[in-house]
């Protein structure tokens, strides 16, 4: 008997590419951004990994995220061509990168040991090894 993968959750179908994080991110590190130029950096992180970016839900990120007050926008005209929206990150949505971060770290310690616990079950089947054992900056974590 085969079995049919093609709407089971296993494809990743229904994963999020965590495109809010990455727009807050991208917001703090770069300052006010317009859309074009947020949607242009987060596409190539995500191509960098094989994964496509809908445009489209990339805006209605910006606007949920608005919404929320996590970030703000203003039209911003320019001399030539047309208006642009204009995008910058809120103390509200500074908050919001941080709480990203401690919810991305529990979820890869969890992603962790699966896999751990994968390549001990299953020693045929290739599995990456995490270690999170240590911060960004280079402190050890006390458990």
């Amino acid at each position: 008997m085969t079995a049919e993968f093609e709407n089971c959750p296993c494809t990743g179908k229904s994963m999020t590419s965590l495109v809010a994080p990455w727009i807050l991110l991208t917001l703090h590190r770069e300052g006010a951004t317009h859309g074009y130029d947020l949607a242009r950096t987060i596409k190539a992180h995500h191509e960098a990994l094989g994964i496509g970016l809908n445009p489209t839900g990339l805006y209605r990120h910006l606007a949920a995220l608005e919404e929320r007050g996590m970030l703000r926008s203003q039209w911003n005209q320019p001399e030539r061509g047309l208006p642009k929206r204009l995008y910058s990150l809120t103390e509200e949505g500074e908050g919001c990168l941080r709480n990203w971060i401690d919810t991305l770290t529990t979820h890869a310690r969890l992603i962790e040991g699966f896999f751990d616990e994968a390549s001990r079950s299953l020693p045929d089947q290739p599995v990456p090894s995490l270690s999170l054992s240590r911060d960004r900056r280079g402190a050890s974590e006390t458990p």
